[in-house]
């Protein structure tokens, strides 16, 4: 039995530190673990919100991309269409792994103004808005989390029964800390 107090983060730098070391801890966990499958079977045909295990972390990698332009103060556009992936299994598991290592990076430099300052969004069906920097780290590391978790089901799907966990309060009780 794990018997362990997790210290509290005592400010929102060391809190937005935490969920960029997660960020960070739980791609490449994910990523090490679909290195070990055949790259065929992560572009099989599976039915998700993507087609496949490989476009669904290209979806990942491209929207935490996106995020982290707008947390530079960028404001990069946003379309939808079809999703290209040109990049083979292992581009992709290494660009989701080097997407959450250029966000630490960033957040690691932040500080608790830069956190608290507004950045312009836009978002073609929701319009413009500004959101806190602190936001916008919230929303990447949810919606990969989301999406890491379909891609586990993917992974069930097409025969993976040896998922690693990457949930939040794992990754606190016994994850491997980056910051």
């Amino acid at each position: 039995m794990i018997n362990t107090t997790i210290a509290p983060a005592t400010n929102l730098v060391d809190y937005a530190k935490g969920f960029a070391a997660y960020e960070l801890w739980a791609n490449k966990t994910i990523a090490d673990w679909l290195k070990t499958k055949d790259a065929a079977l992560l572009e099989a045909p599976v039915t998700s919100s993507f087609g496949s295990v490989k476009e669904t972390l290209k979806h990942m990698w491209s929207t935490s991309a996106w995020w982290t332009k707008n947390l530079r103060g960028e404001h990069p556009s946003l379309t939808f269409g079809p999703l290209e992936c040109r990049e083979s299994v292992a581009e992709v598991l290494e660009g989701i792994v080097k997407q959450a290592e250029e966000l630490m990076e960033l957040v690691s430099a932040m500080t608790a103004e830069q956190l608290e300052q507004a950045y312009p969004v836009t978002i073609p069906f929701t319009g413009d808005f500004n959101l806190p920097a602190y936001e916008m780290l919230s929303q990447i590391t949810h919606h990969t989390t989301y999406h890491r978790g379909q891609v586990v089901t993917m992974g069930r799907h097409l025969g993976f029964t040896d998922a690693p966990m990457t949930d939040y309060m794992f990754y606190l009780l016994v994850g491997e800390k980056r910051y």
